[in-house]
């Protein structure tokens, strides 16, 4: 997921007549028995270097009935003149969303509804990679807000046979180095200048307008498109240059509306593009989705095992899904084993809900990241007007990231 999601909530109803038959020369009785059947799906939209949109097919992430209790009716009722049920004003939240750590079973794509939808929410923004380096990232599922991005299944773990490591911890400090800034708009950046937490940034993009100096710029390569390949070795020269230490290489590329790369494809492109860079930088793998089925963790175990001659200094790992403190931390163990314990670079992630939902996440997540060895860097997602910055002036939100 790259700069941007949404989660749309859709209901459907099933609505089941059933009958009862007493015995012979007894009048028939008729039962209403309807299910409510409450479908979440992830959207992403893409804003193109021409200004225009791209918008993807929406994907189920997860699925929750409600049985309704039978009613007695006088007469069969017609399902057609039956209503829909109202939506509700919040979709519910669910344990299993895109990447979540719960059961580490397979996963299936959630049924598409077949009656009439209700969709909730708002879509956000992502951008491509330009000439410019500008890009969104995903809030939510394709989502900056970005449309998170996040599917095409339903994003849970793959199981995995090993049991997940046990984190080592350091004494808590009030400056652990760790926090990064992902960023669209580059003059959004000063309001984060006096939080000595923060030390990095980076744009989904290989070059940037001015930052603040004591932000590092980490460049990266979005993907292996034409533009995002064009100028990639002068883009690192004047990175390497400018005092940046590491590289990132391409964004979700597990996932059709992001970089959309194979395992194979993408291990042949990090040795052409990253592996010339070993000896001047620490190289960042490919920050893949918490997706399930051949997304996810199973994609990076085999873009790992085809990219065995590439020099993989860290991995980075994407995650969305809701604000379940536990299932972040449970994931990333899993991320952790999956990325042949390599230290983990987590490069997007997101809280559902109010701004002191997502500060109780934050607060959480953070002291537990910065107590962790095995976690290096992190980056919530993201520096945006309304998200972590309220004009030139940090957002509640952003003040807690900033600061706790």
């Amino acid at each position: 997921m790259r700069t941007t999601f949404s989660t749309l909530a859709v209901m459907a109803s099933s609505l089941l007549v059933k009958e009862a038959f007493a015995a012979p020369a007894v009048r028939r009785d008729y039962y209403l028995d309807t299910d409510n059947v409450i479908v979440t799906e992830e959207v992403w939209v893409t804003e193109l270097p021409d200004g225009s949109y791209a918008t993807g097919a929406p994907v189920a992430v997860g699925t929750i009935t409600i049985d309704g209790s039978a009613v007695l009716v006088t007469e069969p009722v017609p399902s057609s003149t039956i209503p829909p049920p109202a939506p509700t004003s919040q979709a519910p939240s669910t344990t299993e969303i895109p990447s979540t750590p719960t059961p580490s079973t397979s996963s299936t794509p959630a049924p598409e509804p077949t009656t009439s939808s209700v969709v909730a929410d708002a879509v956000f923004i992502e951008q491509t990679p330009t000439s410019t380096s500008i890009y969104v990232a995903p809030t939510t599922s394709a989502e900056p807000v970005v449309v998170p991005t996040t599917l095409q299944s339903v994003v849970i773990p793959p199981t995995t046979s090993s049991a997940a490591p046990v984190a080592t911890t350091a004494p808590s400090t009030s400056s652990s180095g760790k926090r990064g800034l992902a960023y669209n708009d580059a003059s959004l950046l000063s309001a984060f200048t006096s939080a000595s937490d923060v030390t990095w940034a980076y744009n989904w993009g290989s070059t940037t307008p001015s930052i603040p100096s004591n932000f590092e710029y980490t460049p990266m390569l979005w993907g292996l498109l034409p533009g995002d390949i064009g100028n990639w070795a002068e883009a690192v020269a004047t990175a390497l240059a400018g005092g940046s230490t590491h590289l990132l290489a391409f964004n979700e590329p597990d996932y059709s509306g992001q970089a959309n790369l194979g395992y194979a494809e993408a291990a042949a492109g990090y040795l052409t593009y990253m592996q010339p860079y070993a000896s001047k930088a620490k190289l960042v793998s490919p920050a893949v989705t918490n997706g399930g089925g051949e997304m996810g963790l199973t994609w990076l175990s085999n873009f790992i095992g085809a990219c065995s001659s590439c020099t993989i200094d860290k991995v980075a790992i994407h995650w969305y899904n809701g604000g379940d403190a536990a299932a972040f931390k449970e994931y990333m163990a899993k991320a952790y084993t999956a990325g042949g314990n390599r230290p983990l670079w987590i490069t997007e992630f997101e809280a559902a809900g109010t701004d002191e939902e997502q500060a109780a996440f934050l607060t959480e997540v953070m002291a537990w990241m910065d107590e962790t060895d095995y976690i290096e860097r992190y980056a919530y997602f993201m520096v945006a007007e309304g998200n972590l910055v309220s004009g030139t002036s940090l957002s509640s939100l952003g003040s807690t990231y900033a600061t706790s």
